[in-house]
């Protein structure tokens, strides 16, 4: 059977659908990271202990640390300087206090001529640090301007950590895009970079390395997905000259993404407690932040009762069996779940990828209706039953009968995909469920700011 074409304003759809959001914000982490390195030398530490104001303040600012009850901090700051990290300097040089009482007291330790060269070189201070790409866009400890917590992730951390980062994340994007939408996703980048930056300056101290790198902020969107799924999660991805495939995955394994990548930051990063830090109340902050935002269409959440053991044991024969690419296996353990449970959602998702691995029309056609008359009320399962659809129509066609094609249109449109749900609509004849559902597609469309499309619909 031809696949149907697809008209302009599906493209224009998919492309607004797109994670572009975060697309944009990936590809500015990525020239960031290549045209603002975090390897490159600092000029303003090197002025700071070739111009002479070293020699003139280093040994008072440890004194004054001495004298002040910080004496086990000015042992740490020599420690860091013997070890050759001169990020040391930074403690001084951002200091504040220290400047206001050396002012105070200076006759006390500089002659004049002294005096009149340390102020001259204090206010050579700004300029030479707007030359250092760490104090100029990373948020040091000792001078956290607010403006930082959102440049901080644009000074290139580790290149590899970054690109990886963002790969593994390119799969849970489009799902993420979607059940957000992209304001939400852009409130998340935005708080989740002052939650990595706020976690940084919990263990961070003065004159330690700047935080910067986008790997923690990045957590941020990790969180909110992990925070957004059920048990299961199928995952969308897009194969060039294909349809869009589901890889259904348990929840809990994708989570080792994000454990994983935050060891390899405190493993790569300098303070590495610190960094930890960002990464992990980035990646809580998520979670907890998108129980707040919640999806952009909501949908009701059901009580499910404690699942049958030997249930999940088919069912992850089933799944097992699709991995392997073993159609007949899978549908034989599913089939064996919908036997006991004939509504049971991962049940009826892995026998339609089973059957349209098996290339058995019939078949599919059947267990396809059944998983679009599903209810799908808990988190994600609309996206997951707008992902098969899309699969089906583009083999089969878009023909359903009315009672199977209204239950589909109201969840595409808790899905919102509002083009499919339009799409379908159109093509269906009348149905004693044709007015509610159509409602709640107008009044999703008006949400939306799509209020020109909710009128074209006729309820």
């Amino acid at each position: 059977m031809p696949q149907p074409q697809r008209s302009k304003a599906d493209t224009i759809e998919t492309l607004l659908k797109a994670p572009w959001v975060m697309a944009v914000i990936a590809l500015a982490l990525l020239v960031g990271a290549l045209l603002n390195p975090a390897q490159a030398p600092q000029p303003a530490l090197s002025w700071y202990a070739n111009s002479g104001l070293k020699t003139l303040e280093w040994n008072n600012y440890l004194s004054w640390l001495r004298f002040n009850g910080h004496g086990q901090r000015a042992g740490q700051l020599e420690q860091q300087l013997a070890s050759g990290d001169v990020h040391a300097y930074s403690a001084a040089l951002l200091s504040p206090a220290f400047v206001k009482d050396s002012e105070q007291r200076a006759r006390d330790f500089w002659s004049p001529a002294q005096i009149e060269q340390w102020k001259a070189l204090r206010q050579q201070a700004p300029q030479q640090l707007a030359t250092s790409n760490l104090y100029r866009w990373g948020l040091a400890d000792s001078h956290p301007r607010p403006a930082r917590f959102f440049t901080a992730p644009l000074t290139g951390g580790s290149l590899w950590l970054t690109v990886l980062a963002l790969l593994l994340l390119a799969p849970l994007a489009p799902q993420l895009e979607r059940q957000l939408s992209h304001g939400r996703v852009l409130t998340l980048w935005l708080l989740g970079s002052l939650l990595a930056g706020g976690g940084y300056l919990l263990l961070a101290r003065p004159g330690q390395m700047p935080f910067h790198g986008a790997t923690a902020a990045l957590m941020v969107w990790y969180g909110a997905f992990l925070g957004l799924q059920g048990w299961r999660t199928t995952l969308s991805v897009w194969l060039p000259g294909k349809a869009w495939i589901g890889i259904p995955l348990p929840t809990p394994a994708l989570a080792a993404i994000p454990l994983t990548l935050l060891g390899l930051l405190a493993w790569q990063s300098q303070p590495a407690m610190a960094n930890l830090a960002a990464g992990v109340l980035a990646l809580a902050g998520g979670i907890l932040l998108v129980q707040i935002m919640g999806p952009a269409e909501p949908s009701q959440d059901i009580v499910t009762s404690i699942p049958d053991p030997q249930l999940q044991q088919a069912l992850q024969r089933g799944w097992d069996a699709l991995g392997r690419l073993q159609a007949d296996a899978a549908c034989d353990a599913f089939q064996q779940v919908l036997e006991q449970q004939p509504d049971h959602f991962d049940a009826l998702t892995g026998l339609f990828s089973a059957h349209r691995m098996s290339q058995n029309p019939n078949d599919w056609v059947h267990i396809a209706h059944r998983l679009f008359a599903h209810p799908a009320a808990e988190k994600g399962q609309p996206q997951q039953i707008a992902v098969c659809w899309q699969q089906f129509r583009q083999q089969q066609g878009a023909e359903l009968p009315a009672d199977i094609g209204w239950p589909l249109v109201a969840t595409l449109t808790r899905a919102g995909d509002f083009s499919q749900a339009e799409s379908l609509a159109a093509s269906l004849d009348h149905h004693d469920t044709r007015k509610p559902v159509l409602q709640a597609l107008r009044e999703a469309l008006h949400r939306e700011g799509l209020g020109h499309r909710a009128k074209a619909l006729e309820v």
